[in-house]
C-alpha cells in the first residue's frame, strides 16, 4: 500500500488507456464501457479510442459491440474541442483590448 501511495496518480484520461488493456473479460469490458461513459474525459481521446478498438479486436469484437464507447467519445472530443476553440477566442479577444 505504501508503495501504490508513493506513486503518482494520473488523471483518468491517462490512466483509463492502461485500463482497458487490463481487460480479459466481457464483465470487465461492460464495466470499463460505463465507467468511460459516466466520466467527463478532457483529453486524450483518441489514444482512448485506439486502445479501446485493439481491444476490441483482441477480444474478437468489431466496433458494433463497442457498448456505445466510441460514439461517447466522439462526442466528448466534439466538446473538448469546441471549449478550446472558445476559451482561445476570449482569450484572444481580452489580449487585443488591452
Amino acid at each position: 500500500m505504501a508503495e501504490q501511495a508513493m506513486k503518482q496518480r494520473r488523471p483518468f484520461h491517462e490512466s483509463i488507456v492502461d485500463a482497458i488493456h487490463w481487460v480479459d473479460n466481457f464483465g470487465e469490458l461492460n464495466l470499463i464501457a460505463k465507467l468511460i461513459k459516466e466520466t467527463k474525459i478532457p483529453k486524450d481521446h483518441d489514444k482512448i479510442t485506439a486502445a479501446w478498438n485493439r481491444q476490441l479486436q483482441e477480444m474478437g469484437l468489431d466496433d458494433r459491440k463497442d457498448r456505445g464507447v466510441l460514439a461517447d467519445l466522439f462526442e466528448q472530443k466534439q466538446e473538448a474541442e469546441k471549449k478550446e476553440k472558445e476559451k482561445k477566442a476570449k482569450e484572444q479577444m481580452e489580449a487585443s483590448a488591452l
